[in-house]
Order: structure tokens, then C-alpha cells, then sequence
């Protein structure tokens, strides 16, 4: 038995040199997922300085570098997020490019009398449409469902690191929200 192919490896089997570009941009998205979480930390840094020294704010000196770290960090992921989205757009319109060829192709072996039944406009607008849909599912979906999940999982593991208690509290609450939609 062999076997078969999942739908999405399928479609990267078109992309043919631009796979790698796909995975770029799902890899630079999640690293402008993490990096956005940085900004967080920096308001917890900058908010534990404050009440360290309160009442005298006069002692806080640390203030304006969490503040522009914060900035930078949000800055870095939007960046990020875009060279993410270069990458997927260019692949995804490559990849569209080469299924619509494949499709084109194909039409070109069927014989004759297939298009007795089969209007031509239908065909291509069946090709073109299709292939549409697979440049949206590259360019945007792909890389921002690799953010979806690495935002939770990042967002937790940070917070084991501050406090385990709250880890656990969210990894307990995260898990009862999967228990209730799965049993939706």
C-alpha cells in the first residue's frame, strides 16, 4: 500500500524551489509571534521597577529602557510579520502559477469530445479559482496559524518562567477551553 499524500504536501509539491520559501515565512511569522510577546515582558520589567522603588520614583532609572525596548521589540515583530508575508506572498503566487500551468496542461491531453459537455470558460474559471484558493491558504493561513499556536504555547512558557503558579493556571485554564470545544 502506499501512501497518500496529504492535501497541503500535495499543493507544496507544486511550489517546487518556493517551498522553502513557504517555510521561511511560517518560521519568520512564529518568531515575530515570540517577539511580540516581548513588549509584555517589558511592562512587567518596567512595572516591577515602579513598585520596587515606590514611593520614590526618583530612584526608578530603568523606566525609558524597558519603554523603548518595548517599542523596539513590537517594531522587530511587525517587520518580522511582514518579511513573513513577502516570503509566503511570492511562494503562494508561484505555486498558484504552476498548479494553473498543471491544470492548463492537463486540459490540453483531454480529448476532443470532452468539451462537447464541458464549456471552456467553465474550465477556467474551475482552474483559475482553485488556484486562487491556494494563494490564500499559502500567504496568509499557513503562516498565521503557525502564530496561532506558538503564541499560546510561547505566552505560557513565559509565564512558568516569571511564576509557576501562574503557568499552571493558564496551561490548566488553556486545557479546560480545549475540553469544552471538543466537547461542543
Amino acid at each position: 500500500k502506499s501512501k497518500q499524500q496529504s492535501s497541503l504536501s500535495r499543493i507544496l509539491d507544486y511550489a517546487g524551489g518556493h517551498k522553502k520559501l513557504t517555510l521561511l515565512g511560517c518560521i519568520l511569522s512564529a518568531l515575530s509571534a515570540v517577539l511580540g510577546l516581548i513588549p509584555y515582558v517589558c511592562v512587567w520589567l518596567a512595572a516591577r521597577s515602579v513598585l520596587e522603588n515606590w514611593p520614590g520614583f526618583d530612584r526608578t532609572t530603568d523606566l525609558a529602557r524597558w519603554g523603548w525596548a518595548a517599542v523596539w521589540t513590537a517594531v522587530g515583530s511587525i517587520a518580522l510579520y511582514f518579511a513573513a508575508l513577502m516570503c509566503t506572498h511570492i511562494a503562494a503566487f508561484r505555486t498558484a502559477r504552476n498548479i494553473r500551468r498543471a491544470g492548463m496542461a492537463h486540459v490540453m491531453d483531454l480529448p476532443l469530445g470532452f468539451f462537447t459537455g464541458n464549456q471552456s470558460g467553465r474550465l477556467r474559471k474551475l482552474i483559475d479559482d482553485n488556484a486562487g484558493l491556494t494563494e490564500d491558504l499559502l500567504a496568509h493561513k499557513l503562516p498565521d496559524l503557525t502564530a496561532a499556536i506558538l503564541t499560546p504555547v510561547a505566552g505560557i512558557v513565559m509565564l512558568f518562567l516569571f511564576d509557576w503558579r501562574m503557568g499552571l493556571l493558564c496551561l490548566l485554564t488553556m486545557v479546560l477551553a480545549v475540553v469544552c470545544m471538543c466537547m461542543m
